[in-house]
């Protein structure tokens, strides 16, 4: 009887229900997520085999880079401005989305260039500029926002399905129409078009909206950008970190070695989901604990980043173990070599998997420039060890650049956050 009784005043808790709810939503989202990368992205993979998987790969990756400009870092500190400035979040939204359509369209002009300079052939160059075309459409982004600040994921949960369920669907019929390649990448473009319509629906649909209270502000762009900037640089590090090796491989090495490494970057890159996921809910709770007392929010850091650790290490080991199995089961025989990559590049997401909470702390106390300094040091280890790895071991040498990186970004994180919010330790004295 009194786990019963307990059980029933946790469901009166009002604030926990609201994230708990929020997080089974974001759950159900990610669920989908997962088996839609599993079935259907690896079905597209098999269809188009190592060398056009590997085409597509290469182009999405270089288009990443420039997209990863166009969000202008705003992302988390437009949460952070809505949550602690609910009486002026139409200001905010507006101005918000004002920036990253400025940021969209600059992002898009890079593209354009690089494009043009660029000695690729003609074909990629247009799956580039088509999927380049998204990073319009991805503007709207800011809806999902306003949502997540108010721990109403539900409506985003929804938009997301909706979209990728489309996606799906068309994807299949590409491939018993035998569709070419460039067909893929104007999937691309949809995919970004058909989220904003549905996004835009439920922000009209279950708010109060209406346009004439939605104004730009210059001090609150100020404000924005101040300390936003650091982050772009930040934004542009973290795809760097994860897209530049696929790029470096396609110069440096063949699009059959980069179909191999994407193939097992797909697999790898599907426990990032998890802080995405959680951190949605988690964020908005930590800011509040920060108001609340210092104390509260370190010992809620510390007890996340050490299930997240106990969680990450068990998991990679036991993809590491086997998974030689699951590339040849996933994607089949072609892309049998993709093993070996995903053995060892899925340890390298795993301080980001584990240290995902104590990095939101940057956002909370208003330190952004240390993702600036990582972003650095980033960039710059990445183009480094990916030069000197990438001609003497192939594909499995943009593996060990991107663990060598992720490592040292991670300890250069934790060094800059100790000097002055102790989580880890009290003093000289690791807790």
């Amino acid at each position: 009887m009194s786990i019963i009784k307990k059980i029933k005043r946790f469901k009166k808790h009002s604030v926990i229900m609201m994230y708990l709810n929020n997080t089974s939503w974001l759950l159900a989202d990610n669920v989908l997520k997962l088996i839609v990368a599993l079935f259907i992205g690896v079905w597209v993979a098999r269809y188009l085999g190592p060398e056009q998987f590997g085409i597509f790969s290469y182009v999405g990756s270089f288009v990443a880079i420039f997209a990863s400009i166009a969000t202008l870092g705003l992302d988390s500190i437009v949460i952070r401005e809505l949550v602690k400035k609910e009486n002026t979040n139409e200001e905010v939204l507006a101005t918000a989305f004002a920036l990253k359509v400025i940021g969209a369209c600059f992002a898009l002009f890079l593209l354009c260039i690089g494009i043009l300079i660029s000695s690729l052939a003609m074909e990629i160059k247009l799956i580039a500029f088509i999927m380049g075309f998204s990073f319009i459409f991805q503007t709207f982004n800011i809806i999902n926002l306003y949502f997540q600040s108010i721990v109403k994921s539900k409506f985003v949960v929804i938009a997301n399905m909706a979209s990728i369920l489309l996606s799906a669907i068309i994807k299949i019929t590409l491939i018993f129409t035998n569709a070419p390649l460039i067909d893929f990448a104007k999937i691309v473009l949809f995919d970004s078009f058909s989220l904003s319509v549905f996004l835009l629906y439920f922000f009209i649909k279950k708010t109060s909206f209406n346009l004439s209270n939605y104004s730009f502000k210059l001090t609150i762009a100020k404000g924005l950008l101040k300390d936003s900037w650091p982050l772009i640089f930040a934004a542009i590090a973290a795809v760097i970190k994860l897209k530049l090796g696929q790029v470096m491989l396609g110069n440096l090495g063949s699009f059959t070695d980069v179909g191999n490494y994407s193939a097992a970057l797909r697999i790898s890159e599907l426990w990032f989901l998890i802080p995405v996921m959680l951190g949605s809910s988690i964020y908005p709770a930590l800011i509040k604990a920060k108001s609340e007392s210092l104390d509260i929010l370190k010992d809620r850091v510390l007890i996340i980043t050490k299930i997240m650790f106990a969680f990450s290490v068990s998991f990679a080991i036991i993809i590491s173990l086997f998974s030689d199995f699951l590339m040849t089961l996933l994607f089949g025989k072609d892309f049998i070599e993709a093993g070996s990559y995903l053995s060892l590049q899925i340890w390298s997401g795993l301080p980001y998997v584990t240290l995902f909470a104590y990095s939101q702390i940057t956002y909370i106390v208003g330190k952004t420039k240390i993702h600036l300094y990582i972003a650095i040091l980033a960039i710059v280890t990445t183009v480094i060890f990916n030069l000197w790895l990438i001609p003497i071991f192939g594909g499995l040498g943009a593996v060990y650049s991107a663990i060598i990186t992720s490592c040292l970004g991670s300890c250069l994180m934790v060094y800059l956050i100790e000097k002055d919010v102790h989580i880890f330790t009290t003093g000289e004295k690791y807790v």
